[in-house]
């Protein structure tokens, strides 16, 4: 297996998209389009990473940075918004490919942690978080109201 982990060409953002919507399947493509465009739009603060094996693209990751993450003692951490591989390259290492390249990208920028989140009943997802060396702080319930 030959996976390449390098940044987002400005032709991909389909292929961002089509992935995105594997992973994030409730929210609708205006959404999808609003997400995307905001994470480009903070420039260095932010980066998304492909996974590419025979010029096809199997995976992807977002970063950011986050001023305050719950669990951490730390002003500034490194942050995994989106985590997807293809379901054909799952369990093949291109995850961890994938989380090391965004450990290299969060220590390039001072920072000493990186944080993710995962839904609570994705089980598969949080064991592959702790796989990887994550430790779980705590499991909350997230609420909004819009007030207009």
């Amino acid at each position: 297996m030959n996976v390449t982990v390098r940044p987002l060409e400005n032709d991909e953002r389909p292929e961002w998209l089509r992935m995105r919507k594997a992973l994030f399947p409730d929210c609708d493509d205006a959404m999808q389009a609003f997400e995307m465009d905001r994470h480009l739009a903070k420039g260095d603060n932010t980066a998304v990473l492909m996974a590419e094996s025979d010029k096809a693209v199997v995976g992807f990751v977002e970063l950011s940075i986050h001023e305050r993450v719950e669990g951490s003692t730390e002003d500034r951490v490194g942050y995994l918004q989106g985590w997807y591989v293809e379901p054909p390259w799952r369990g093949q290492g291109v995850g961890r490919q994938l989380v090391s390249a965004a450990e290299n990208w969060t220590r390039a920028r001072g920072l000493r942690v990186i944080a993710s989140d995962a839904e609570i009943e994705n089980e598969r997802s949080i064991a592959a978080h702790k796989a990887l060396g994550f430790q779980e702080t705590f499991r909350v319930v997230q609420f909004l109201k819009r007030l207009d």
